[in-house]
């Protein structure tokens, strides 16, 4: 994009010079006068440096000079050099600073993403290895007198608190896991360490929710086989209770 800007420069000023040139020449034109075109036109650093105040600072004096003194055309110049120019050049800063602070964003969002699953990684191996530790049959399964000793041993208690996880929450973790066998299982006490941490709240929700599906499965059972001991009730009953009342009605 500078590159370009540059490139821009130097063809207005090349321009520029070209048609200033004859007048600078001129003897009979008033020499202060072409001393003070010479000052902003006159070779083509000038010319170059000249283009650049235009464009990005006072432009009315070298304007001015050459309305004034020279052709009153170089007006439309300036002007439309101002406007397509100087509009690019506000489009292209704006278009690159989006472009940088999209492109950082982007990479910032990618960069907390991978730093999120490096941690949930590491989280995971620290849980992995406290489940091993308490877990002294080596079968894959803790059970609650395994779990118990979290409280008897200082170094696992240390690290449930390194873990971000309280005794009395893995207390209730492990009731909720539990299936009716007083054992759960690396996979599962994994995932509900993982759901534990960071959020006060979770283990009650979680417990709330775990009792409202076990709610549902009684519930669902009940139905079921209410269901079944209706369709399996003989006709003859039915209808053998239904025959007592016109009698009893007539009486």
């Amino acid at each position: 994009s500078f590159a370009i800007l540059v490139f821009i420069q130097c063809i207005a000023g090349m321009i520029i010079s070209s048609l200033t040139r004859d007048f600078l020449n001129d003897a009979d034109a008033d020499l202060a006068i072409r001393k003070e075109v010479f000052k902003y036109y006159g070779t083509f650093s000038r010319t170059f440096l000249t283009m650049f105040e235009i464009l990005f600072a006072n432009w009315a004096p070298a304007c001015r000079i050459l309305v004034d003194n020279v052709n009153e055309w170089f007006s439309a110049f300036f002007l439309v050099y101002r406007c397509l120019v100087g509009f690019a050049v506000v489009n292209v800063v704006s278009a690159v600073c989006v472009q940088q602070t999209m492109k950082t964003a982007a990479l910032d969002a990618e960069h907390a993403f991978k730093q999120k699953q490096k941690d949930q990684i590491k989280y995971t191996q620290k849980v992995k290895k406290l489940f091993q530790s308490v877990d002294v049959s080596g079968d894959g399964n803790i059970s609650f007198d395994e779990f118990s000793l979290l409280v008897a041993s200082p170094k696992l208690k240390f690290w449930v608190a390194q873990l971000e996880l309280d005794y009395p929450d893995l207390v209730r973790l492990f009731e909720m896991l539990d299936d009716g066998t007083g054992q759960i299982s690396m996979d599962n006490f994994i995932e509900g360490a993982s759901r534990l941490k960071n959020a006060a709240k979770m283990i009650d929700i979680w417990r709330l929710e775990t009792k409202i599906q076990q709610i549902l499965s009684k519930a669902i059972e009940s139905t079921s086989a209410s269901s079944k001991a209706s369709n399996g009730r003989p006709r003859g009953s039915v209808w053998s209770a239904h025959s007592g009342i016109p009698s009893a009605m007539t009486s």
